[in-house]
C-alpha cells in the first residue's frame, strides 16, 4: 500500500511539473514600456548614442586614451 501511495505522489508530481508548458502556456511575453522611444534606445541597430560624445584631451593625452579603452570594453566592434 506504501508503495502506490509514493508512486502516486510521484506521478501526480510528474505531471503537475509537466502541465507548466502545455501548449505554450506561461510564456508571458514582456514588453518593454518605451520600446520604440529613439531617444531613450537610439537608432535600432546603429551605434551607441556615447560613442558620438568626443572629450577634449588633457595636457597629458591619459583622458583620451581612457575613453578609448572604456569604449572598447563597452562596445567592441
Amino acid at each position: 500500500m506504501k508503495h502506490h501511495i509514493h508512486l502516486f505522489a510521484f506521478s501526480t508530481c510528474l505531471l503537475l511539473a509537466s502541465a507548466c508548458g502545455i501548449k505554450g502556456h506561461n510564456k508571458a511575453e514582456l514588453i518593454p514600456v518605451n520600446a520604440a522611444d529613439e531617444r531613450i534606445y537610439g537608432d535600432p541597430g546603429g551605434p551607441a548614442r556615447q560613442t558620438l560624445n568626443k572629450y577634449e584631451d588633457d595636457k597629458t593625452g591619459k583622458t583620451q586614451e581612457r575613453v578609448a579603452n572604456l569604449r572598447q570594453k563597452l562596445f567592441p566592434k
